[in-house]
């Protein structure tokens, strides 16, 4: 007999369902902080960036329940939302050198912005309802509703 009894050993159930409510609660409110002023900026980036970097993290959080054909999808859309990012960003930041020295401007680009906005917008519904579909929100009630 072993010292602190049994020596067979126990397997717990561990569920982390609590906090990945919690997660996704935090990053749902970080997209709807960021999406309030998408052209402002926060911690020095663009609002736009930290919306695009929340909606990553929205969607690494259900991925592991995703398809193999939607984990693809989802790859491909999350990609094509960094390339216009990165090639066809809605500020384009200029360097204007002068005799007291440098400064940073930014130009604004309303139809990279417009083309931005549309694809960050698609790429969050698409992981909200896959999300949704692979049960990592609410619950819907069963049966007919109130009305």
């Amino acid at each position: 007999m072993a010292l602190y009894g049994d020596d067979s050993g126990k397997e717990s159930e561990w569920n982390e369902a609590t906090f990945k409510s919690k997660r996704l609660h935090e990053i749902q409110n970080l997209i709807n902080f960021y999406k309030s002023n998408p052209l402002g900026v926060t911690e020095g980036k663009f609002n736009y960036v930290h919306l695009f970097r929340s909606i990553e993290m929205l969607y690494g959080e259900g991925r592991s329940k995703y398809s193999g054909k939607e984990k693809i999808e989802m790859d491909t859309f999350r990609e094509t939302c960094k390339k216009s990012l990165k090639f066809m960003p809605p500020h384009i930041s200029q360097i204007n050198n002068s005799i007291k020295g440098n400064s940073q401007t930014f130009r604004y680009n309303e139809k990279n912005y417009e083309m931005l906005s549309n694809l960050l917008y698609d790429f969050e519904m698409r992981v909200r309802d896959l999300n949704d579909e692979h049960g990592l929100t609410t619950k819907n009630k069963q049966g007919q509703g109130m009305f």
